[in-house]
């Protein structure tokens, strides 16, 4: 038996339409002007504005999403795919805020535990806010619960690499790419993951070089500030000590010695070297 579609129902048939048509600012547009209506239900209204809030996600207006989803939260709070799109809002905007991008996705993996994707981007928003060791543990369960897939593989190599755990973005890589080993996105990931452990190892030996480099320097310094005294070279006497009174000793007044030898200024040999037949 057919049935009649209702004035919202078409209405919402036709943002559909016009949204995969590419044309989301009129997609949009005509779903705010729907939900501005007092007669939609709330399981309709619940729908929309998660709608609305992907379109203003593509369209970059995050402001505008974060209301709508907001507003559809407020509707469906048991909703896993709304917080999961409210920590989008918060991680694609330029202006917005990493920790409660963070909570957004715990929320979604709370609602959704076996979404392997919820649990990648909590992981790398967790990273960014400085819980490492916690964005890594949740990275890692997430690419073991999907070896192969792509989508969750970037979020969590990207978020590995951001770490600076390039050791374990590229075991990750290594199951994917035996299970798919034809894939292209695996491969352009391979090559990101070799090109950043190769960039963090060179930093790597750079910062020991310059460790080392510095704690010469301190010691030359130190060496130089205890040999030199103003402009002459001390050079240090050892001598048996007695009881004889170096004040005495320097009048004579006892057999004692004390020895005042002056400084010793080295110069270059190059004149004593006797000119060979090979370096004329």
């Amino acid at each position: 038996m057919s049935r009649t579609l209702t004035l919202l129902e078409a209405g919402w048939e036709s943002v559909r339409a016009t949204a995969e048509r590419g044309q989301r600012t009129s997609a949009l547009k005509r779903l705010k002007q729907m939900l501005a209506r007092p007669d939609v239900p709330a399981a309709c209204a619940a729908e929309w504005h998660r709608f609305a809030g992907q379109l203003a996600l593509a369209l970059a207006r995050y402001t505008t999403a974060r209301s709508h989803l907001r507003a559809a939260a407020r509707l469906e709070a048991a909703h896993a795919n709304t917080r999961f799109l409210q920590g989008l809002a918060w991680e694609d905007d330029p202006d917005g805020c990493d920790r409660r991008a963070a909570l957004c996705f715990k929320k979604a993996v709370a609602l959704d535990a076996a979404n392997p994707l919820y649990r990648a981007y909590f992981g790398r928003a967790a990273a960014r806010c400085g819980k490492v060791k916690l964005g890594a543990r949740e990275m890692l369960a997430a690419a073991q619960v999907a070896p192969g897939e792509t989508s969750v593989l970037r979020v969590v190599v990207g978020g590995l690499l951001e770490a600076g755990k390039a050791d374990d973005a590229r075991r990750v890589l290594v199951t994917a790419r035996f299970l798919r080993p034809g894939d292209i996105d695996l491969a352009a990931l391979w090559e990101r993951v070799k090109f950043e452990a190769a960039r963090l190892g060179q930093c790597e030996r750079a910062k020991r070089a310059k460790m080392g480099k510095t704690s010469e320097n301190t010691r030359y310094a130190q060496d130089a500030q205890l040999a030199r005294e103003g402009d002459r070279v001390i050079l240090p006497f050892v001598r048996l000590a007695d009881d004889t009174d170096p004040s005495k000793a320097a009048k004579g007044t006892t057999g004692g010695t004390v020895r005042r030898d002056g400084a010793s200024f080295p110069r270059p040999h190059l004149a004593r070297l006797s000119a060979r037949k090979a370096d004329r």
